[in-house]
């Protein structure tokens, strides 16, 4: 999956220049943003595919797939998970017997019903941020539980799309499809908006990406 990030407060995107014979991280206007691709919950630059992210820099790949240090990796947190073509996003969905399920409204940029931690790559459950409670499966009911007899439901990328673990996307109206995924079918992708981009290891207060400010 190839992505480009953008840090919502300011408009502006990450981008890579050489200097001297590092790579750098530098904020850009879209025009010059850089590509990346995601693969081991790492953001691998696109365009220099030996180089991936690590903290605010970008570092030489080691090794091979044994030699991953997982508290280098990245996972997204506080998500609005968003459809451009239907303007939908996932939202919390209670019934009138207090279970709440996955559902849909319009995009709202301050509801803390609409937010979620998401995988990066893998599989991964799709977690509430305001309930701390993962979508999971009971009498083949999904809802946000705790309940220890039901079954956490995993999910992945592919393309854009959001997968189950049977391989059915989620639709513009923000269920999921009677049909496996296709990778024509462009209407379905997903865009993660206003994440923190943070560490799939939480390992102190530093871990989320953000904007370094250096003053000389």
């Amino acid at each position: 999956m190839v992505v480009y990030l953008k840090h919502e407060g300011s408009g502006q995107y990450i981008g890579i220049q050489k200097k001297k014979k590092r790579l750098i991280l530098i904020p850009v206007h879209k025009d010059k943003a850089a590509p990346f691709f995601t693969s081991y919950a790492r953001f691998i630059s696109f365009q220099k595919p030996k180089y991936y992210l690590v903290d605010n820099q970008m570092e030489l790949i080691v090794g091979g797939i044994k030699d991953i240090d997982v508290t280098k990796s990245w996972t997204l947190n506080n998500c609005n998970i968003y459809n451009d073509v239907s303007g939908n996003s996932f939202d919390l969905l209670p019934d009138d017997k207090g279970k709440i399920a996955m559902g849909r409204n319009k995009y709202d940029p301050a509801s803390t019903s609409q937010r979620f931690n998401i995988g990066l790559s893998g599989k991964w459950p799709i977690v509430s941020s305001e309930l701390k409670l993962p979508l999971s499966e009971r009498k083949k009911e999904h809802r946000f539980t705790d309940d220890s007899k039901a079954k956490i439901q995993n999910f992945r990328w592919n393309a854009r799309q959001i997968l189950n673990n049977r391989g059915h996307p989620y639709t513009p109206d923000m269920e999921l499809s009677p049909t496996t995924f296709k990778f024509e079918n462009k209407e379905n992708v997903m865009r993660p908006r206003n994440c923190g981009v943070s560490k799939h290891v939480s390992i102190g207060w530093e871990d989320h990406l953000a904007w370094r400010i250096i003053r000389s």
